[in-house]
């Protein structure tokens, strides 16, 4: 769901690799949840949703790089990141919300939920993380664009906080405080109804998991991640300790497949964990396995495949019912019916989208910084020069 900061530098495919592995996680879980959740392996298919974490654990290892690198070569290297991140992330969005106006894929959770212009409102400048009516309500899985929206706001103070692994390791315990602090208050306000007073049930324990500070963790993590590959001396990024970070990355998630209840911190933090034992051992070696040019393209398409597949997948359910019912009885064949057909066609769709309008948005984003920049620089210059 973010931009390939470095997508020119083949020392970081990795970055695009892993979000090309976030978003099969995220297409394989719907799939799985509308071809019955009854198949060997399921609890692994279910733990794809958890792609939206690793997506959130890169972000904020690239944007912290995009930050340091904006900090050494411009003079306004805030605004030219508020500037970048605005037409990376707004367009692609504005369309998903004038298109799940009209086509299928909203996901209800009622029957005759009244949207109003409120929610399209506040969906469109991207605050609408704060409510659980209008969390994910406008445009389907909209909740992870709130929240990496409402994290871009912010990074800039963290990058100016967080200066090394040690800060880092800090950060993320505060942030797991905020977490879990946060969502008590938010149970202990609405057991005592004093907030969403109209609100279901259902949607406020989602809204306890999707909301910014349950996710603050995740990009903890991700930050975690990146001040200490910056420490890791030349002599350790070697192919024997990237595999044996890519093998403690795999037995760690492996573990907590399917955990549920049984844990000491919130789960989302535990995949964070793993996703920053991955982050590291792609890092430090780009396995082929997992970055190779067809993952590192999946994943800058990635953004476009994750506001794409629900209509995409809308689209697909009612020829998926008919073929699976014909020819498919089991329902991991089912799944892989599914599965393949959605992404097949969701990579199709998101190429088109990726090329006709996130790319072009985010040239104009990156000419509007740069021009920014130059006046910012010209006016520094008149300064120095009338000092």
């Amino acid at each position: 769901m973010n931009p390939p900061a470095t997508a020119s530098s083949p020392r970081y495919e990795f970055l695009d690799a892993l979000r090309g592995c976030a978003i099969l996680g995220v297409i394989s879980y719907h799939c799985a949840y509308f071809s019955g959740w009854n198949f060997r392996g399921l609890d692994f298919a279910e733990a794809g949703a958890f792609g939206v974490q690793l997506f959130f654990t890169v972000s904020a290892f690239t944007i912290f790089l995009t930050l340091e690198r904006g900090w050494s070569r411009e003079t306004a290297p805030v605004l030219s990141f508020y500037i970048r991140r605005i037409f990376r992330i707004a367009p692609l969005f504005w369309v998903g919300i004038i298109l799940y106006a009209f086509a299928p894929g909203r996901e209800h959770y009622y029957k005759d939920w009244d949207i109003g212009l409120s929610y399209y409102f506040l969906t469109a400048i991207l605050q609408h993380g704060w409510h659980p009516n209008y969390i994910s309500t406008v445009v389907p899985g909209g909740w992870s664009i709130a929240v990496e929206a409402t994290f871009y706001i912010v990074a800039p103070l963290f990058f100016l906080w967080i200066k090394n692994w040690r800060a880092g390791l800090g950060f993320f315990l505060m942030a797991l405080f905020v977490c879990l602090a946060g969502n008590n208050c938010l149970r202990i306000l609405e057991n005592h109804q004093l907030i969403f007073q109209q609100v279901l049930p259902d949607l406020t324990s989602r809204f306890a998991y999707e909301w910014f500070p349950s996710q603050l963790p995740v990009f903890a993590c991700g930050i975690l991640a990146y001040q200490i590959i910056k420490v890791v001396p030349e002599d350790l990024r070697c192919k024997r300790h990237g595999l044996l970070l890519l093998a403690a990355a795999a037995s760690f998630l492996y573990s907590i497949a399917g955990i549920g209840d049984r844990r000491l911190i919130p789960e989302q933090a535990f995949f964070a964990l793993g996703f920053l034992l991955l982050i590291l051992a792609l890092a430090i070696y780009p396995v082929p396995l997992l970055v190779n040019p067809a993952m590192c393209f999946l994943g800058r398409i990635s953004y476009s495949c994750y506001v794409m597949h629900f209509v995409i997948l809308q689209g697909v359910l009612p020829h998926f019912d008919y073929f699976s019912k014909q020819f498919f009885s089991h329902s991991l064949k089912a799944y892989g019916l599914l599965f393949a057909a959605t992404l097949a066609l969701t990579v199709l769709v998101a190429s088109a989208t990726y090329n006709l309008i996130e790319q072009p948005f985010i040239r104009l984003g990156s000419s509007l910084a740069r021009r920014f920049n130059t006046a910012s620089e010209l006016e520094l210059k008149h300064r120095v020069a009338a000092t």
